[in-house]
């Protein structure tokens, strides 16, 4: 269930989702001034998405966050953002279905955990200069209004991809944050 939140996790929470078998990721909503979100099409996968990826073991929330967009848009991308102290606007999480656990495992303080599923923390950003992405880990890119969303979810085959990514649009809606 998404969760509106105020603070920031501390490197101990994103420990005990890996020992819960969840990996913790972080989710970056980046907000155009025309409350646009920016969506990235994954190439190997044939499917848009909000920019994320894995929180690395002992790494906190914001260096997550800069170090997924600086690998996957860019420095100079990174650089025309605003990061708020405390950018973390929602939680949700995945428990995959049991004939799609592969076998991943997640190390937790030299212990092995087998991974179920993950965690998103998910943050927002906001675009203070018109700077272009560059096309490391997306192929494309755009900038969808709510309702343009909501029907690329639709095309996202994975239910649970689906579910969080149509929550975190309603939350960004209802807040005021994306048109």
């Amino acid at each position: 269930m998404m969760q509106e939140e105020t603070i920031l996790p501390a490197i101990d929470d994103f420990n005990q989702d890996r020992q819960a078998g969840l990996r913790p990721g972080v989710v970056i909503c980046i907000i155009n001034k025309e409350l646009k979100i920016l969506l990235g099409l994954k190439q190997e996968y044939q499917i848009w998405e909000i920019p994320q990826g894995g929180i690395p073991m002992g790494e906190d929330l914001v260096s997550a966050l800069k170090k997924e967009v600086t690998e996957e848009m860019g420095e100079r991308f990174l650089k025309s953002l605003f990061i708020p102290e405390k950018p973390l606007v929602a939680t949700d999480k995945i428990i995959f279905p049991e004939q799609s656990l592969g076998g991943q495992i997640l190390k937790v303080g030299g212990r092995e955990v087998p991974m179920v599923g993950k965690k998103y923390y998910v943050c927002l950003v906001v675009q203070r200069e018109n700077i272009e992405p560059e096309k490391i880990e997306y192929s494309e890119f755009k900038w969808v209004s709510f309702d343009e969303g909501r029907k690329v979810v639709e095309t996202i085959p994975q239910k649970g991809k689906k579910r969080v990514l149509k929550k975190i649009l309603e939350v960004l809606r209802d807040g005021g944050l994306i048109k």
